[in-house]
């Protein structure tokens, strides 16, 4: 039974020896853990209600994961870290491995704070430095935006239509997906007039742009990165 390796993967247990199937109302439906001592449990009753005494057990969906450009200060954009249980599996599918089998982990001032990768080996490594400064020699793993990117040409008056901007925190990850890069490693910021407002690549060396300038006006040359 897949429940019990899944109840017991998180800590479950079987009570007294036996794994307890019922049809009962008062618990979650499919497989799940008593709060008070972990016993594993599957509920039949695809009606039943949770009263909170009990923990369901759940399928992980899939880690959708994005390697961002090396470069002074790239980061993560907020809430888009993986933990240090989840940075492995995250760096390996985006081309990272382990450096003679080991996950480096440790406390590093001048790397990013969470999973990234060292682009010299690939290596996979997790900073703990909340405090940490991409010094531009490190890649961080983030996870991928909720929203997929779309890539407008660059044709004069081109925006972004209202509501599908990308923020100034997701517009790294979510350009770099569509073929955005840094160039000489940095991330550009301005108050452009002759630019779309938001998150956009310029279309002669697609280097990543942001633009606080909500009038700007796209002169032609650049391409605006949006949600879809």
């Amino acid at each position: 039974e897949e429940c019990i390796l899944a109840g017991a993967a998180v800590g479950g247990k079987l009570r007294r020896r036996k794994y307890l199937v019922g049809d009962w109302e008062h618990t979650p439906s499919g497989c799940f853990l008593q709060f008070n001592d972990k016993a594993i449990h599957f509920g039949t009753n695809p009606n039943s209600r949770n009263n909170g005494y009990f923990l369901p057990v759940c399928k992980p969906g899939p880690i959708e994961a994005t390697l961002l450009p090396g470069g002074h200060g790239v980061k993560c954009a907020e809430d888009h870290d993986f933990s240090k249980e989840e940075c492995v599996t995250a760096g390996k599918i985006v081309g990272g491995t382990l450096r003679d089998g080991k996950f480096m982990v440790g406390e590093w001032s001048n790397a990013p704070y969470g999973c990234f990768i060292d682009p010299s080996d690939n290596a996979i490594h997790y900073g703990r430095e909340m405090d940490g400064i991409n010094i531009g020699a490190f890649q961080p793993v983030c996870k991928t935006a909720a929203h997929e990117a779309a890539l407008l040409p660059a044709q004069p008056g081109n925006a972004c239509e209202q509501g599908r901007d990308f923020t100034q925190e997701d517009c790294i990850v979510a350009a770099t997906s569509v073929g955005g890069r840094l160039r000489r490693g940095k991330y550009l910021l301005g108050d452009w007039s002759h630019t779309p407002h938001g998150c956009f690549i310029e279309a002669k060396d697609k280097a990543i742009h942001y633009s606080s300038n909500a009038d700007g006006h796209n002169m032609g040359f650049y391409q605006p990165v949006c949600m879809y």
